[in-house]
């Protein structure tokens, strides 16, 4: 808890003064015309302990490197950019025992989308009912995957979907290195 040093008043009286003369004395500094003004001294800031705030830890000052500027931190490309216009499927749907229904676009990339994601990541385009595979929902679109060097199958859709968030480069790479070696952590 910082507790500051006690301040030494000085009285404008001098000693031997009677209180009504302090207080005539006050009664004068509020009659005292606007125009005159009147300076404060601030007593220079202590370096010893009994005054110092932080000057006392045991440990030494931190070197703090200065904040990254947006300039200095690379922003991924947005989706649009990487991908054209339109990354994914307008309104992707299927049918099911209860009538039609509608899903997530970011599940249904284009096959565009996906041949450029299969090229950014060493993989082939694969078109398969990912989230209804079978039963007595059905898919209106097939879901594009890419099967990737180390057997995994990735949803390029969401791929793409990286990087429809304004985040950095940085952070698009790990989400994506993730995705492709199952660490999604």
């Amino acid at each position: 808890m910082y507790t500051p040093a006690p301040v030494k008043r000085t009285s404008d009286a001098s000693p031997g003064t009677t209180a009504s003369s302090a207080s005539t004395s006050f009664k004068s500094v509020l009659t005292t015309p606007a125009s005159t003004t009147t300076t404060a001294t601030v007593p220079a800031a202590s370096t010893s302990p009994s005054g110092g705030i932080g000057t006392m830890s045991p440990w030494p000052p931190l070197s703090i490197s200065p904040t990254p500027t947006p300039s200095s931190v690379p922003m991924a490309p947005t989706a649009q950019s990487l991908f054209g216009q339109n990354p994914w499927v307008a309104n992707p749907g299927g049918n099911g025992p209860g009538g039609s229904y509608n899903y997530n676009p970011i599940y249904f990339a284009t096959p565009q989308t996906a041949a450029k994601v299969a090229q950014m990541l060493g993989g082939t385009v694969l078109t398969e009912n990912a989230i209804t595979p079978n039963g007595p929902f059905v898919q209106n679109q097939p879901n594009q995957m890419v099967q990737l060097a180390n057997g995994r199958v990735v949803n390029a859709g969401l791929i793409a979907d990286m990087y429809n968030h304004g985040y950095t480069q940085q952070m698009v790479d790990g989400m994506i290195a993730g995705e492709v070696s199952g660490n999604l952590v």
